[in-house]
């Protein structure tokens, strides 16, 4: 009885230091972030800037598929933001960021920042659904749900 005590206060405990595995605002999203790595993020390089998507409260727009397309006309593989809403190109690449299953708030902007949070205005840019003009100075910009949006870096 004793030692089946302590196996039921072991596995008890087991369950209290894991959690149950909960989810963040983006539950049933499969972002791709497994064991400390991110499957499908484009692994920044010599010459690359790194910028990051962030929605009006201040979460991370993680799980958003995209493509750039270089100058030359060269199309780079397909990439997911990281789970900090990270993301890399090489200047004057075009990026297509597909926002189709994006669960943001409908109507709410995004925001592009750089590293320490400072909005990246002035940045062209083009989606399907019609919205297109440059990002406000604080990096916001303006898109449909389910919409596709290409940026000019």
């Amino acid at each position: 009885m004793k030692k089946r005590y302590g196996l039921l206060v072991i596995v008890s405990a087991l369950f209290l230091i894991n959690g149950c595995g909960g989810g963040d605002y983006h539950e049933g999203y499969d972002d791709g972030y497994h064991d400390g790595f991110y499957d499908g993020s484009r692994v920044p390089g010599s010459g690359m800037t790194t910028l990051f998507f962030r929605d009006i409260d201040g979460f991370s727009a993680a799980g958003v598929h995209y493509s750039c397309i270089a100058p030359d006309g060269a199309v780079t593989d397909d990439y997911i933001t990281a789970p900090n809403g990270e993301f890399s190109f090489i200047p004057g690449e075009r990026c297509t960021f597909d926002f189709i299953g994006y669960r943001g708030t409908p109507g709410d902007p995004l925001f592009i920042e750089d590293d320490i949070g400072r909005g990246k205005g002035d940045i062209p840019y083009q989606c399907a659904g019609g919205d297109a003009g440059v990002t406000y100075p604080d990096g916001s910009f303006e898109y449909l749900p389910n919409d596709t949006c290409t940026f000019y870096f």
